[in-house]
């Protein structure tokens, strides 16, 4: 039996870690591996087992000295701690190419985040099935927000129009967005945005590439 705190804060950065954790973990076949150390996962997720140790101690009692962590009941608590023990239904704004991949990645699923709703403003795009998911006109994006209960908002748009699509998202009651539009977008304090600008990492990569040469 652990002792946890319900409801413990920590920094972005602690969460990203907790999230390499459960990746590292869920990677691993309890059957076949029944404890994994600190040390362990710190060298595969390059942080120090001190540091492993730390983040997880924000949550209770975890593993025994010497022993290490069980990779089943460590699976369990990183998913209660990270919310991944209850679903998350989405909305996904912009059905070009990326949304088109992020709706059919089959990851999103098995982690518990399931798609549920599909939105362009392309009339040549509007009506069509993805799977079994229709792409609606954004003058349906209050009704389906209210109706389906919304969690999260995903934005696959042009820079053009990623505030704007922000915008309607938070009218909706959407508190939380995923932002993959090449630019961020301004949201009150209360609503949680993560941008992911993929020619920002791929200017990275290319700078590094050029520090090598």
């Amino acid at each position: 039996m652990h002792k946890r705190e319900q409801q413990v804060k920590i920094s972005d950065p602690g969460v990203v870690r907790l999230a390499e954790y459960y990746r590292v973990v869920s990677n691993l076949r309890p059957s076949q591996r029944g404890y994994v150390s600190s040390r362990e996962l710190g060298k595969i997720t390059g942080h120090s087992a001190a540091q492993v140790r730390r983040d997880l101690s924000c949550f209770g009692s975890f593993g025994s000295p010497g022993v290490g962590y069980e990779v089943a009941d460590l699976m369990r608590q990183l998913s209660r701690i990270l919310g991944k023990d209850k679903d998350k239904k989405v909305l996904l704004v912009g059905v070009g190419h990326l949304g088109s991949a992020l709706h059919g990645y089959n990851r999103l699923r098995i982690e518990g985040f399931h798609v549920v709703a599909l939105f362009d403003n392309d009339k040549r795009k509007i009506g069509k099935k993805m799977a079994s998911t229709v792409i609606r006109p954004m003058d349906h994006l209050r009704e389906v927000a209210v109706k389906e209960g919304i969690d999260i908002g995903i934005l696959t748009v042009p820079a053009s129009s990623a505030q704007q699509v922000a915008d309607q998202l938070i009218e909706c009651g959407i508190k939380a967005i995923l932002n993959f539009a090449p630019t961020t977008v301004s949201v009150p304090k209360n609503i949680m945005v993560e941008n992911v600008d993929l020619s920002i990492k791929l200017d990275k990569l290319s700078y590094k590439i050029g520090c090598s040469l």
